[in-house]
């Protein structure tokens, strides 16, 4: 088990610049769980060594940035297998992936496209999920990506909707990015919660809390920063949504802080939850 159902691990993503502090000696009550990126790991080797290290001392959850669930001509099934074979062997507590399309035509597009609710996206999306999660043996979660190039319209009550739908279509759990969810509406100009008030918040099991900056006046969730303080603020109200939260991680990939940074932020989120009674 995690945690007890009312309260809420909370944890960073791992990194490999963190990790041999984290093996040396980092004690096990600064973090409830850890985030590994699957997609480091799908060969055996050193990099799954650690992580079977890392889980004897934390829960794991595992993350992919590579699958394409939406992918129309299907997912790779290659790919696929491998993920469910690091996911046996590493034994995460559930793996999550993007809900998106990453490539079209045979061209990786460079970026997560999103997904439209018309029928025939969604059969996709149905066939895909249900390859994926044949053999996985743990469950499988889908996270809201960044809409950064505003496909998915202004309409944030329509978005919230539209993310429901997918997820009952591919019957996953929900990975909700907090800040991805604040700066899609800040880049369209509605109100997140709009967005918020659609979303299905009982199979929200992980958020992801991070942080970025504007550029020309489009925000960017580049992991780049502290958490937004937008999301720090919508953080209890979210955690008293969701009654089988399970897990908050912070993320960062760019301008990473030392350890002792990120183990302070850590203390911010469980604050946060405690107002929620969620620690």
């Amino acid at each position: 088990m995690l945690v007890a159902m009312s309260r809420v691990a909370v944890g960073i993503g791992l990194r490999d610049e963190y990790v041999d502090e984290l093996l040396r000696g980092t004690d096990r009550a600064t973090l409830d769980v850890l985030e590994i990126l699957i997609d480091g790991g799908l060969e055996p080797g050193r990099r799954r060594t650690q992580w079977r290290r890392l889980g004897a001392k934390w829960p794991l959850v595992a993350h992919g940035t590579n699958l394409g669930v939406a992918d129309a001509e299907g997912v790779d099934l290659d790919y696929v297998a491998a993920v469910q074979a690091t996911v046996r062997e590493v034994r995460p507590l559930w793996y999550s992936e993007h809900l998106a399309f990453v490539r079209a035509g045979g061209i990786e597009l460079g970026h997560f496209g999103p997904v439209d609710a018309d029928p025939e996206t969604l059969d996709v999306l149905r066939a895909n999920a249900a390859c994926v999660r044949d053999g996985l043996r743990c469950p499988f979660v889908l996270e809201n990506a960044a809409d950064v190039l505003g496909f998915g319209g202004a309409d944030g009550a329509a978005r919230g909707r539209a993310f429901a739908r997918a997820l009952e279509v591919s019957g996953s759990g929900a990975l909700l990015d907090l800040t991805n969810a604040i700066y899609d509406a800040r880049n369209e100009g509605f109100d997140v919660a709009d967005y918020l008030d659609n979303v299905p918040w009982w199979r929200v099991v992980q958020l992801h809390l991070a942080g970025g900056c504007a550029h020309d006046g489009l925000w960017i969730d580049g992991h780049s920063a502290r958490i937004d303080a937008e999301a720090l603020t919508l953080l209890p109200e979210v955690a008293r949504r969701a009654p089988n939260l399970r897990a908050v991680i912070i993320e960062r990939d760019e301008h990473l802080p030392p350890l002792v940074e990120l183990l302070d932020e850590v203390q911010e989120v469980r604050s946060r939850l405690a107002e929620a009674g969620r620690r």
